[in-house]
């Protein structure tokens, strides 16, 4: 059908749009309708339009900077969540990270892993990576400003095995496969550049971008990317 495939890409190319620069409550839901730009059907435009009615009654929301105390004045933090096999497809997992600075996000992305994790350890490890990678991007940016990260960066995590394996120079049986990303993660955490800091399901932000989430984690998790303030 294409007129229906047509219709499809126009909305989807302008959420693209949208979700890229100021709306990163979008980010998951249309990099799901993403996938399908070449060949959508009726479920595929349903879903599409249903993020046209909830970006209709969000209008107003946007991104907030906010000046922050001396103590945390132009300080980058972060969140990186994975989900373990969340395309049922392909069975890739599902990484998700958003970067922090004056109170809102800064960058953010929700993408599909290149490569099948057999745990989600594993699949945690190439999201922690993949947020390392970011961090380092604008702390880089940030020294050339004047703002140069005088501490290593703080990103929330919420796998005790992923923190633990990269502060832990021992690589165990199991995660001999990916010691290339587990070194590149220890590289950034022995450098100083980022320290990955324990954080519990329910208040990891980026589970936001990994998976669909019932209506108050949702609006929890987007109220503290876009800084929004509830009542």
């Amino acid at each position: 059908n294409k007129p229906l495939r047509r219709e499809y890409q126009r909305i989807i190319g302008s959420l693209r749009y949208m979700c890229t620069f100021t709306r990163p409550d979008l980010e998951h839901s249309v990099n799901q309708c993403s996938r399908f730009m070449s060949n959508p059907g009726p479920s595929h435009m349903a879903a599409a339009r249903r993020i046209l009615r909830y970006l209709a009654g969000t209008a107003d929301l946007g991104l907030t900077y906010v000046a922050q105390p001396e103590s945390r004045a132009n300080l980058l933090w972060g969140f990186a969540d994975a989900d373990h096999a969340g395309d049922p497809d392909s069975r890739r997992s599902v990484t998700g990270y958003v970067t922090m600075m004056c109170g809102a996000a800064i960058s953010w992305a929700s993408s599909r892993q290149a490569v099948v994790a057999l745990s989600s350890s594993e699949a945690e490890f190439y999201a922690a990576s993949a947020a390392g990678c970011d961090v380092s991007h604008f702390r880089m940016i940030l020294a050339q400003l004047g703002l140069e990260q005088k501490q290593p960066t703080i990103v929330f995590e919420d796998n005790w095995a992923c923190i633990h394996l990269s502060r832990n120079s021992v690589l165990h049986h199991k995660s001999k496969h990916i010691d290339v990303r587990v070194y590149h993660l220890r590289d950034l955490c022995k450098a100083g550049v980022m320290n990955l800091l324990k954080i519990g399901t329910d208040d990891q932000v980026a589970d936001a971008l990994t998976k669909a989430l019932p209506k108050p984690a949702f609006v929890a998790h987007r109220s503290v990317m876009m800084n929004i303030k509830t009542q």
